[in-house]
């Protein structure tokens, strides 16, 4: 799993986020491929989970911020993710590498599409309302 240019939005703030959080998951198969540091691997979990909140909250305040069309299904499904997570960190609460590929699986793909498909959408919608996506600025146009 690695951060690539087509899960950029645009939106710095998110984009910066989104590599950390991808990055994230890269440091959990690391600890988990580690049979000897148990506790990197638990802390890495403990901290994917805050760093998701943090980021959820973050992307919330924005579509509220904007009026976001689109906003309670975009939370419904941070609530899916946030739910996911915690049944695992439930389930996985000793490490196992089967724990390890399950959250690759489970989590790691559902933030990758979450990126493609939601989040492309909000930080394109981000950008309008910003006037950051019409090349202008203050009534110039730079093309």
């Amino acid at each position: 799993m690695a951060f690539d240019a087509k899960y950029e939005t645009g939106v710095l703030w998110q984009d910066f986020q989104h590599k950390q959080l991808i990055d994230l998951f890269g440091k959990i198969k690391e600890a988990g491929s580690d049979d000897k540091d148990k506790n990197l691997y638990r802390y890495t979990i403990a901290f994917l989970a805050m760093y998701v909140n943090h980021h959820f909250k973050l992307e919330e305040e924005y579509m509220g911020k904007y009026n976001y069309p689109d906003k309670e299904l975009h939370e419904k499904k941070h609530r899916e993710f946030v739910k996911e997570l915690k049944e695992f960190r439930a389930e996985n609460k000793n490490y196992s590498r089967a724990g390890t590929d399950d959250l690759m699986m489970r989590m790691g793909e559902w933030i990758l599409s979450h990126i493609l498909e939601n989040d492309q959408k909000l930080g394109k919608f981000i950008l309008q309302k910003e006037h950051l996506l019409d090349n202008s600025v203050h009534g110039y146009n730079f093309n």
